[in-house]
Formats: structure tokens, sequence, C-alpha cells
């Protein structure tokens, strides 16, 4: 029902307003056919006088080619007289009274300076010249509309001047009176513009009205009547623009009245001592063009262009920087700097969501505005908070707007909460080079994983995850930029995030501990457990994806971080475990289970790390090739942590520098381990890594091994490896008919 009737409203208000232009369009054409008419009277009349020389000039026929052959010149003197028609007619008056207006103010000024006549008649005379102006204009206008309106023009921008300076400059009218008779003028211009019907009427008035502040400049001007004065001539010509949808006259009013308030703001000695008249005028000013702005497209149910929202953007633009210049000089406190911005955040968002509601304007308009009160509130946010809350701030806006996006399915919030993620995302790379800065600068007491650096940035890599998990929730059915941002970027940000956040709370507590315990063990703990919670980390999003998410993108990249990850453990980490046995060792001292048992903890991460990545690879990336990659991770895991396991034994018993004889021992048995395993399992990739492992086993014994090796060591590592070989070659001879199948068979009969 109540649908109903606020369609019902709609129609009426549709109604009326096509009864009222339709009454305009009447009365236009009815104006139009008079002149018609006449016209058509006055041409008849004309040839009815010339008949009677028609006859003598169709005689004349020895003159008719000729006349064919001066049609170009006539026309270039048609041209000609055209040129001179516009510029006598039309520029030359326009440009006259323009400098006749001028010369009326300098000349006054003149008068003013040298005291050459008394004030009051200065008044009376400069009244006078716009008297006879507009006698003069009136007396012309049925017959020189065009000069007519040029003259009505100039009088009234002379009435604006004379009215101004009569006020300011002599005190001759009280401050009621003054503005009362500015008030007249302005109506007095609107009335003759419409009677007119001339936009030259309103935009010389404007040049004349918005000249005077300039041309009686002495740098001591009563600046809230300046605003007066002005918010008077604005409401009228807005007025007039809107009336006769005059566009021009508004954006000459828009770009002229910020001019004159930024001029005279940058300009002014003591911008505190009329701060109330000032920020009240700038406000009336700011209202003033917006109401007008969005009362014309409302009224009329026009779209917005490009150029219209960008006006409606540097008014509000114009409106925040010059109050923010006025408050900023007028006061220490920065709450009110807050205050205001949440002002006109609050502004433009009840304005903004009563368009929306009613459906006064298209879309367009109504996020536009809505995004201008959300920026102004973001901007609210590094006002008045610093560090750490203004990043946790935009994040919660962030989050809001994205809420707003995927619930109503809006992509312009979608567009301003990922904006705001930028934001977010360099306000905490700010935070975070601020806060975990070099050692000398860094308090014992400062307590890892308990400090507001840690838990704000926690705070908004959950503000990530939220988002990433609404993108989840409310799929996204168009394709583009926006959904590839918020499906993809947006959650692997929130991995990425989590775990440098994490990460450097560790090294913090590592540099704090370092400051006041001092040990060579120190910096490798520090490695391996920076190492060690990078492979628990991206285990444990594996084996999430796997379990719960199931996204083959987040797979894949998971899988490649992981690789990565676990090469940097296998040489990385192996070796800062070696270091720590070995200053175990030269030491005897310090905890077993610290220095030696950290290996297999270390150990289990890394198998975990393995175990994810087979996973993912088996789940979400099955293929041939696939199968051969798990094969070798799993296989070259393996078979380092067997050497390194060798080795750490081999140091503890004292039997160092086994990095020859007995390695290549290992990789031959290991070699021959995965041949024995391709070959029950039918496996071929699987005995081809080990065809390979004994090439480089064997490349690794001729090249490497035997240059320093006593004659005993090369005798028993040459045997063990042939023995070793000849066992797998034993195993192919048997098993070929498994292996193969036929294969060999047919080739030995063809053959």
């Amino acid at each position: 029902m109540e649908n109903i009737n606020q369609r019902i409203d709609d129609l009426e208000n549709s109604v009326k307003q096509l009864n009222a232009e339709q009454g305009r369009t009447t009365e236009m054409l009815n104006a139009v056919l008079a002149e018609l008419q006449s016209l058509k009277t006055s041409l008849q009349k004309d040839a009815a006088a010339q008949q009677t020389e028609v006859p003598f000039v169709r005689r004349s026929t020895s003159f008719v080619l000729p006349a064919k052959k001066q049609v170009p010149t006539a026309t270039n003197s048609f041209r000609k007289d055209q040129l001179e028609n516009l510029i006598g007619s039309n520029i030359i008056n326009k440009i006259g009274i323009l400098v006749t207006v001028v010369g009326v103010f300098i000349g006054a000024k003149y008068a003013i300076e040298k005291e050459l006549i008394s004030a009051t008649t200065r008044i009376i005379l400069g009244y006078s010249v716009a008297a006879v102006l507009c006698l003069l204009a009136y007396r012309l206008k049925a017959k020189y509309i065009d000069y007519s309106a040029v003259l009505m023009s100039g009088a009234i921008a002379i009435i604006y001047f004379i009215t101004y300076i009569a006020h300011s400059f002599y005190h001759l009218f009280p401050q009621p009176i003054a503005f009362g008779l500015m008030l007249f003028t302005t109506v007095f211009v609107v009335s003759m513009s419409i009677w007119y019907n001339r936009k030259i009427i309103a935009l010389l008035g404007q040049v004349g009205a918005y000249a005077i502040p300039f041309l009686l400049s002495t740098g001591n001007e009563n600046l809230p009547l300046l605003y007066g004065y002005l918010s008077i001539i604005n409401i009228g010509l807005l007025f007039l623009s809107f009336k006769r949808d005059w566009k021009l006259i508004y954006e000459f009013a828009f770009g002229f009245s910020w001019f004159i308030f930024a001029f005279s703001f940058l300009n002014a000695k003591n911008l505190a001592t009329g701060f109330t008249s000032n920020i009240i005028f700038l406000l009336v000013n700011f209202i003033i063009f917006y109401t007008a702005f969005l009362a014309n497209k409302i009224i009329k149910k026009e779209l917005y262009s490009i150029a219209e929202i960008g006006i409606l953007l540097i008014n509000a633009v114009a409106f925040f920087l010059l109050g923010y210049y006025l408050i900023n000089n007028a006061f220490d406190n920065e709450h009110f700097l807050t205050l205001f911005t949440l002002g006109n955040a609050l502004i433009h968002l009840v304005i903004g969501e009563r368009i929306r509601w009613l459906k006064l304007a298209d879309e367009t308009v109504t996020l536009f505005i809505l995004g201008l009160g959300l920026t102004f509130f973001t901007v609210s946010i590094p006002i008045h908070f610093e560090g750490n809350t203004i990043t946790a701030l935009w994040a919660v806006e962030a989050v809001f707007l994205s809420y707003i996006g995927f619930t109503k399915k809006r992509e312009t919030y979608h567009i301003l909460s990922i904006a705001l993620l930028l934001l977010t995302l360099g306000s905490l790379l700010i935070d975070w080079k601020q806060d975990y800065v070099a050692d000398s600068t860094i308090s014992i007491a400062t307590q890892p994983f308990l400090n507001a650096n840690f838990l704000s940035s926690l705070f908004v890599c959950i503000c990530f995850g939220v988002i990433g998990k609404l993108s989840i929730k409310y799929p996204q059915e168009k394709q583009g930029l926006v959904k590839s941002v918020l499906t993809v970027a947006v959650p692997l940000a929130f991995i990425l995030l989590t775990y440098l956040n994490f990460l450097q709370e560790i090294e913090l507590g590592w540099r704090i501990y370092q400051i006041s315990h001092a040990s060579e063990a120190l910096n490798s703990f520090k490695l391996l457990s920076l190492q060690g919670f990078s492979i628990g980390y991206v285990s444990i999003w594996l084996w999430l994806n796997w379990q719960f998410f199931k996204e083959k993108h987040l797979a894949t990249i998971l899988v490649i971080v992981g690789l990565y990850a676990l090469f940097i453990a296998l040489i990385g980490g192996l070796t800062e475990i070696g270091i720590l046995r070995d200053l175990y060792l030269q030491q005897n001292s310090g905890k077993t289970l610290s220095m030696l048992g950290i290996r297999y903890g270390y150990f289990l991460l890394i198998a975990a790390l393995v175990l994810g990545i087979t996973s993912n690879l088996k789940t979400f990336l099955p293929s041939q090739n696939t199968t051969k990659l798990i094969a070798l991770v799993f296989n070259s895991t393996l078979l380092v942590l067997l050497c390194n396991e060798f080795i750490h034994w081999m140091d503890i018993g004292g039997y160092s520098n086994q990095y020859k004889l007995g390695l290549s021992i290992i990789f031959a048995v290991y070699a021959l381990s995965m041949v024995i395993t391709g070959i029950s399992k039918k496996l071929k990739h699987i005995r081809m890594g080990g065809i390979i492992l004994f090439g480089i086993t064997l490349c690794k014994v001729l090249f490497y091994d035997l240059s320093s090796l006593s004659t005993i060591s090369k005798t028993v590592v040459l045997i063990v490896l042939g023995v070793i070989m000849l066992i797998a070659s034993f195993l192919y001879n048997k098993f070929k008919d498994s292996i193969f199948g036929n294969e060999t068979e047919t080739m030995v009969d063809k053959s």
C-alpha cells in the first residue's frame, strides 16, 4: 500500500511538472508565432511596394548571365556582412558596456582616493548612471532587445558596485539596508533575465558583481560582509540558472565564489578573529551549490555527466580544505579538525542515504555521494588517531564496505573496500617499519606476542581473513578484476600478512633475549626457530586446503611456497643443526636435548611439509608428471635426511670426514632400493630414478672420492659400489619379463 501511495505521489508530481512545462512551451510558441506573423506581414508590405519595379527588371535580359557569374562574390559579401553584423551589433556593445562599467569603477575609485567630490554625491552619481542605463535599456527593448539587454546588465553591475562601496567605504547605509538593497538588486537581476530571456544579463551582472571585491581591494576588507554579499548574489543567480536551465551561470558562480573564498582566506591576516562568521558563510556557500546542484537534477530527473560529478567533488573538497585551513589556523586543538571532518562525512552520508531511499537520482550519484561520506570518514581517522589505531580502523571500515558489497551485490562498495585495503596495507607496512626497529632501541621489557603492535597487526590480518571468508560465502557471478582481488589476492594477503606478523614477533623475541644473553648458539637457534615456524605455517595451510578449502589455485601457490620452504630447510636448516652439533662437541657443554635433540623436531616438521605437499599434489593437481614430482620430492628429502643422520652420528662417534666413502655407499644402497621398489611396484620413474642416482654416485666416486682416499678405502668403495650395481643389474635381468612384459621377447625373435 505504501508503495502504491508513493507511486501515486510521483505521478501527480510528474503531471504538475509536465503541465508547467507545457504552459511555458505554449507561451514561447505564441511569442514565436507572433514574431513570425509580424515578419511575414512586413515582407508582404515590402513586396507590394516593389511590385511595380519587377517588369522593368525582367525586360533587362542582358544582365541575367553576369548575375549568375557573380554568385561567389555575393556569397563572400554575404559572409562579410554577417561577420560585420556580429561584430557591430553584438560584440561591440558587450565590450562597450563592460568598458563603461570598468570605467565607472576606476573613476569612482579615483574620486574616492583624491576626494574630488563628497561621498554622498559620488553615490548619487553612481546610481544616476545606473538609472540612465536602465531607462535607456527599457526604451530600446522593443526594437533592439539584444542591445537593450547589454545595457541592462551594465546597469545592474553598477548598482551592485555602488551599493557595496556606499556601505563598506562610506558607511552611508547600515548593514540591514545594504543587504536589503543587494537583495533587491539580485531579485531585479533575476526578474530582468527572465523578462528579457537573455543569459547575457545574468553573465555581465555576474562579472560586475564578482569583480567588486578585487577592484576595491584595500587589504582590510570586512570578510563577513564580503561573504554575505557573495551568498546573496549566488542565491539569486543559482535560482536563475535553475529557472532557465542556464548551466553556464551556475558554473561561473561556482568557480568565482570558491576562488574568492580561497583568495581571501590565504591573504587574511588573522582568520581567528572572525572565525564564527567565516565558517558560517563557508558552510552557507557549500550548501548553496550543493543544494542547487542536487535540486536541479532531482527535480528535472536528469542523469549526471562526468563533468557535473566533477563539480560536485570539487565543491566538497574545496569546502573541506578551506574549512580545515580555517580551523587549523584558529585552534590548536586537533579534536576540532576531527569533528569537522566527521561532520563532512555525516553530511554526505545522510544526503546520499536519503537520496537512495527516496530514489531521487540515478544510482551513480547516490553511490558517489555515499563514497564522499566514506572518504571523509576515512580521512578523519589519521587526523584524530595515530600509529596502529589508524590501520585497525581502516581495516574495520574495509570489512564494513565489503559486507555491504557482498550482501547488497554492489560492486562500487567492493571497489571502495579494495581501495581501503590498499590504504590499510600501506599503513601496516609503515607501522612494521616503525615498530620493529634496530636492536639498540628495543626495550627488554617488551613482551613478544603481548604488545600493542602485534595485537593490532593480528586484528588487521583477521579483517583480511573476514573479507576472504565473505568472498567464499557470497560468490560473485560477474567475472573481472574485482572478483579476482577479493577471491584470490585478499586471501593470499591474509596468509602472507599473518605469517609475517608472527615471524617478526619471533625474531623480536630472540633479539630481546640476545640483549641479556650472549652465546654463539643463539643465532643458530634463532634461524632454526624462524625456519621451523615457516615450515610449520606452510604445512598447516596445506593441510587446511587439503581438508576444508579444496581450492586448486590456492593449492598451486602453497605447493610452490612449500617446495621453496623445503629447499631452504634441507640446505639452511640442516646446516644450522650441524653448527649446533659442532659447538656442542667443541665446548663439550650445553644441553644435549636442545643442541642435539632439536634435529628430530625439525625432521618432524619437514615430514609434515612433505606430507602436505604430496597430499595437495595428488588431490588437486593429479597427472603423470605430478606422480613423478611426488617421487622426486619424497626420495630426495629422505636421502638428504639419511645422509645428514649418518654424518651426525659419525661426528658424535669421533669419525669425521665421512662425506666421501660413507655417503657414496649410502647413495648406492639407496639407488639399489629404488631399483628394487620400481621393479616390485612396476614403477618406471622409480627405477629410472635409481639408475640416475647410480650414475651420480659413480661420478662422485670417480671424480671426488678417489682423489683423497687411501688404497684400502678405494678398494672397499669400488668393490661395494660394483657389487651393488651388479645386484641391480641381476634384478633387471631376472624380472625383465614382469617389468617389460613380452616386449623384449618380441624384439629378440625379430632380430
